[in-house]
């Protein structure tokens, strides 16, 4: 899978810093501050349908970065 500029998500006052899908799913797995925000919930979505191979990395790893930017990750 290819390798995404990274972005440096804050997750329990933590920095994680997500380059990949598998790290984004992984962070998605973390607790966020607002767990049932549509866009959280659409990144999981779109990052499961990456990784069963159903859209491309790029709309998933974008759909994983509004998630953070709408979480004021």
């Amino acid at each position: 899978m290819p390798t995404f500029i990274p972005i440096t998500i804050y997750l329990n006052h933590k920095p994680i810093v997500v380059a990949s899908i598998p790290e984004a799913a992984k962070a998605l797995q973390q607790p966020w501050p607002f767990m049932d925000k549509p866009s959280r919930l659409e990144a999981i979505r779109m990052i499961e349908e990456c990784l069963a191979g159903h859209c491309t990395q790029q709309a998933a790893f974008a759909a994983f970065k509004a998630a953070a930017s709408e979480q004021g990750s």
